[in-house]
C-alpha cells in the first residue's frame, strides 16, 4: 500500500497540501519503512479518503499519522479540523493540546486551539490562546481576527475596538477595518470615533454604500444636517429604493427647513410601496412647518395612525381657520391601539424630525388643544407620552396621574408612571406603580423584571426579587436583563461566585455592550477577591459611558486608570 501511495502522489493522483504541509523526513523513497514513511502514507491515503468523501475513514487514517510521526504538525492540524466539521470539539481540543506539548512555539496551534475553546464557550481560555499567538506572532492578522471575532461574540466591544486600532496600524489602508471599527464604536455609543471610522472607510473606498449611509445616519444623530444630506443623498444615488435612508434624508432636509426637497422625498416615500401611514404623518408636518395647512390635510394617513393623524388633521384646520373642534373631541372615541402608536407613530415623528423641533412644536400644539378641548383622556395621554420622549418625566407624571384616579385598573398608566417616578428616583412609587400594575398582569416578565431589578439595586425585599426573576426566567430562560437582576441579586446576597456566571452570562447574551452590566459584572469580581478583573471591567463601563456614577472613583480606588 506504501509504495501504492507513494506512486500515485508522485504521478498527480493524490495531491497533498503543498511543500509546508510535509516534513523533510517524509521525503522517502519507494521502500522506506521509517515510521515517518508509514505516517506519510496514512497522510496520503487520509487525503484520497477525503477527495472521496469517506470522512470517518479518512480520520482513522490521519489518526494513525500522530503515532507515527509525532512531529508532524499538518495531519495534526487537518485532523483537528475534522474533528472540527464533526463538532467533537473535546476530541479536537485533546489533538490540539497534545500538539502545543510538541511545539508550543507554533502561533497557529493557539489560534486553533482558542477557535475550539471559542465553541465550547471557554471564553476566558480561548481569550488566552487568542493572546499567546498574538504574543508569539504580534504581526500575524490571523491572531487578531480570531480574538476580535471573539471579542464581538461575547460583546466585548471594547476589547474588539482595541484590536481594531491594532489591526489598522498594521493595515493603514483597509477600508474593511475601518468600516468594522466603525461599527463597533456605534455599538457602543462613541458617536464622534464611528463618524471619523466611516469616513476614512469612505475616502479609502468611496463605493463602500453602507459606510455611506451608517455615516449620514450617525450625522443626523448629531443634527449634523447638511453634512447629513449630502452623505445620504449620495448613498440613495446608489440604493434608490432604501426606506429608511430616504426618511433620514428627509429628517434632515425638512430640519433645515429646506421644506420643497424635503416633500419631495417623502412624495417618492408615500407612492412606493413600502408607504405606511408614518411616511403620511413625515408629509403632514413639512407642509404644516412650511405653511401649507391645506395641503397638509390632503396629504393625511387613510388608516393605520387615527389617532395622531386626526391630530394633525384638526392642526391643518386650526391653522387654516376652518373647524377642527368636532375632530379633538372625538379621538376618546377611537378603539385603536393608542399606546402602539406613540410608541411607533410618535417616536418615528420625533426621532426624524428632532426631539426638540418636533417636540417642542407638538407640545405647544397640544396644549392649545387641552387648553380650548373638554378634558380629554388621549389628548393628556399622547401629551404625556410626548414629554416621556423628550425626558420630561415630572411633567409626564403630572399628567399621567389624573388619568389613572379615573381608572385605576389602567395598567399602562402604572407602567408609564413606573417609569417616570423610576427616573425621578421615587423608589415607593415605583414600587407602588409596578406592585399595582402586576395585580392586573401578574405574568408580565418584564415587569416582574423592573420589580425585581428594584428590589436588587435598592438592597430590600431580596427573597421577593428573587422569586420575581425566576418567574421571569421561566418564560425568557435566555434574557440577558433578566440573567443581570437575577445575578445582582445574588451579589447583594453576597454570592459573588454564582454573581459573576449570571452576569457573565448576560453580557454575552445581550446585542450590544452595556456599561451597567460591565459595572455590575466589576463589583462581582472584586466580591471574590479578583481585583484585576474588577478594574478592567470598571475601564470598559467608564469607556462605555464615561457619565455612569461611581465608576471613576471605584476604578481610582483599586489602582486602575481612568480614561480621559
Amino acid at each position: 500500500m506504501i509504495a501504492t501511495l507513494l506512486i500515485a502522489a508522485a504521478s498527480g493522483c493524490v495531491t497533498a497540501a503543498g511543500p509546508e504541509f510535509v516534513n523533510d523526513q517524509w521525503r522517502a523513497k519507494p521502500g522506506d519503512t521509517t515510521p515517518q514513511a508509514e505516517a506519510y502514507a496514512h497522510f496520503l491515503s487520509a487525503l484520497l479518503l477525503e477527495r472521496q468523501g469517506r470522512h470517518d475513514e479518512a480520520l482513522e487514517e490521519m489518526s494513525q499519522v500522530p503515532e507515527l510521526d509525532p512531529g508532524a504538525l499538518t495531519p495534526t492540524l487537518r485532523m483537528i479540523r475534522a474533528h472540527l466539521r464533526r463538532r467533537d470539539y473535546d476530541a479536537a481540543l485533546e489533538m490540539a493540546q497534545q500538539a502545543l506539548d510538541q511545539s508550543p512555539e507554533r502561533s497557529n496551534l493557539w489560534i486553533i486551539t482558542g477557535e475550539i475553546y471559542h465553541q465550547l464557550k471557554r471564553y476566558d481560555e480561548a481569550i488566552a490562546a487568542f493572546s499567546k499567538a498574538i504574543e508569539l506572532n504580534p504581526d500575524n492578522v490571523m491572531g487578531y481576527g480570531a480574538l476580535v471575532e471573539l471579542q464581538e461574540s461575547t460583546n466585548d466591544l471594547i476589547a474588539a475596538i482595541d484590536i481594531y486600532h491594532r489591526l489598522i496600524e498594521l493595515t493603514p489602508d483597509n477600508a474593511g477595518l475601518h468600516y468594522s471599527l466603525g461599527l463597533n464604536l456605534a455599538r457602543t455609543s462613541d458617536t464622534d470615533g464611528a463618524i471619523l471610522a466611516f469616513a476614512r472607510a469612505i475616502e479609502l473606498e468611496p463605493n463602500l454604500s453602507r459606510a455611506r449611509y451608517l455615516l449620514g445616519a450617525l450625522l443626523l444623530e448629531q443634527d449634523r444636517n447638511k453634512e447629513a444630506i449630502e452623505m445620504l443623498a449620495g448613498y440613495l444615488k446608489r440604493r434608490p429604493n432604501d426606506t429608511k435612508a430616504a426618511e433620514n434624508l428627509a429628517g434632515a432636509l425638512v430640519r433645515e427647513a429646506r421644506y420643497a426637497e424635503g416633500m419631495a422625498v417623502i412624495g417618492k416615500l408615500i407612492n412606493s410601496r413600502d408607504a405606511g401611514p408614518e411616511h403620511h404623518l413625515f408629509a403632514m408636518y413639512a407642509l404644516l412647518r412650511e405653511g401649507k395647512p391645506g395641503d397638509a390635510e390632503r396629504v393625511a394617513p387613510p388608516g393605520g395612525a387615527p389617532y395622531l393623524g386626526t391630530l394633525m388633521t384638526a392642526i391643518a384646520r386650526k391653522d387654516s381657520g376652518q373647524p377642527y373642534q368636532s375632530l379633538v373631541d372625538s379621538l376618546d372615541g377611537f378603539g385603536g391601539d393608542l399606546d402602539a402608536e406613540c410608541d411607533s407613530y410618535l417616536g418615528d415623528l420625533l426621532y426624524t424630525f428632532d426631539n426638540d423641533q418636533f417636540g417642542t412644536w407638538f407640545v405647544d400644539e397640544l396644549d392649545r388643544f387641552r387648553n380650548s378641548a373638554r378634558p380629554s383622556y388621549t389628548l393628556d395621554f399622547i401629551q404625556a407620552r410626548t414629554r416621556m420622549f423628550l425626558g420630561e418625566y415630572e411633567a409626564a407624571a403630572a399628567l399621567f396621574t389624573p388619568l389613572l384616579k379615573g381608572d385605576a385598573s389602567d395598567a399602562l398608566l402604572h407602567y408609564h408612571l413606573s417609569i417616570c417616578y423610576e427616573e425621578l428616583d421615587r423608589f415607593d412609587d415605583t414600587e407602588a406603580a409596578l406592585v399595582a400594575y402586576l395585580e392586573l398582569v401578574p405574568d408580565d416578565p418584564e415587569i416582574q423584571n423592573f420589580l425585581g431589578y428594584l428590589y436588587a439595586e435598592h438592597g430590600v425585599e431580596l427573597d421577593r426579587a428573587e422569586e420575581l426573576l425566576n418567574a421571569a426566567l421561566a418564560s425568557e430562560p435566555e434574557n440577558p436583563f433578566f440573567l443581570d437582576s437575577l445575578g445582582w441579586i445574588y451579589y447583594k446576597r453576597g454570592d459573588g461566585p454564582k454573581a459573576v456566571e449570571l452576569i457573565q452570562r448576560a453580557i454575552y447574551g445581550m446585542e450590544s455592550d452595556d456599561a451597567v452590566l460591565r459595572d455590575h459584572l466589576g463589583d462581582a469580581y472584586l466580591m471574590i477577591g479578583d481585583v484585576e478583573r474588577a478594574v478592567a471591567e470598571w475601564e470598559r463601563a467608564q469607556r462605555l459611558d464615561p457619565t455612569l456614577e461611581g465608576v471613576v472613583e471605584k476604578i481610582k480606588a483599586h489602582g486602575g486608570n481612568t480614561a480621559s
